[in-house]
């Protein structure tokens, strides 16, 4: 889960909150730093070995998210991995966060921080895709220069895109909706998600394959360019005329038909009868294939007997 916590807020402002907010936690004794040439990492003691692992792959995880983007930046990205729900909040630079959110990223302050997987009581948080899923943020956020603009499905499906957040759920999520045709309106996931939590899963999971759709069908070089043409201030529909050579409506129509071919078929392979079905053939295959050994071996033995 990633939260944008400054709305609105002017990108200098934002620097100068971070001019405040730094030394007050990088200083604290309880807090051990390591930098990377891109990175630096803040974290207390009793997490030094799960972000080592982190540490050791960061600078490949980021190499090849800024790839994907096709734009990358110089300065260093801060990430703090707090030990407690309670230090989670306090080193927040703005409001109060959810008690359910993993990690943060503040792209106007280039900072990351996340919740240590200790201070979880239920559940396994994989430390290794929420870095990712933030730090995408980050990227994108970046590249737009601190404008508070970019999409959510283009901010949430990147980072979802480049953090392989995927499970059978979110499967089954898109499959009930292509197949009943309640998919979400694009336009209803640009300024924000549904508030209900199987609406904004949905929203998550059509923003996941908006995204995979743009790369998958006209290329990673074509996505690159909308990213930078896009981020350099450009509107939304210019820029997909301008790369892309569709509208905006005629996106969303691909897009919807890139969806039906991609699940409908899934409740016909996944059916009783299609299951039955497939097992009976499997019987069928291995009995001919036995039945043919056995002959071979007939024959085999007829050939012993002859020249006997």
């Amino acid at each position: 889960m990633s939260l944008f916590v400054l709305p609105g807020m002017r990108y200098w402002l934002a620097i100068i909150v971070l001019h405040f907010f730094i030394p007050i936690v990088s200083s604290a004794s309880d807090y051990i730093g390591i930098s990377t040439p891109h990175f630096a990492f803040y974290f207390h003691s009793q997490d030094e070995r799960l972000m080592r692992s982190l540490i050791d792959q960061a600078e490949g995880l980021r190499r090849e998210i800024v790839d994907d983007l096709g734009i990358d930046f110089e300065e260093k990205t801060k990430v703090y991995l707090a030990p407690s729900f309670r230090k989670f909040q306090e080193i927040q630079p703005g409001r109060e966060i959810p008690s359910w959110a993993i990690g943060v990223a503040y792209p106007s302050l280039n900072l990351i921080i996340i919740k240590s997987p200790r201070a979880i009581k239920r559940g396994h948080i994989d430390l290794i895709k929420v870095f990712k899923h933030e730090f995408t943020h980050i990227a994108l956020g970046r590249a737009f220069k601190g404008r508070e603009k970019v999409p959510r499905w283009l901010d949430e499906g990147l980072a979802m895109y480049e953090s392989r957040e995927w499970d059978l759920s979110r499967v089954s999520t898109m499959t009930r909706a292509v197949l009943t045709d309640s998919l979400i309106p694009l336009s209803e996931i640009t300024h924000y998600f549904p508030l209900e939590a199987g609406r904004a899963e949905l929203a998550y999971s059509e923003s996941f394959y908006l995204i995979s759709f743009l790369i998958s069908q006209y290329g990673r070089e074509s996505f690159h360019e909308f990213i930078k043409e896009y981020s350099g201030g450009k509107g939304l529909k210019e820029v997909l005329m301008e790369v892309y050579g569709i509208r905006w409506e005629e996106l969303e129509e691909r897009w919807r038909n890139y969806l039906k071919l991609r699940f409908s078929w899934i409740p016909i392979i996944t059916s009783a009868t299609t299951l039955w079905f497939l097992v009976t053939i499997v019987f069928i295959l291995v009995y001919l294939k036995r039945k043919k050994a056995y002959r071979l071996k007939l024959e085999e033995w007829e050939r012993e007997e002859r020249m006997l």
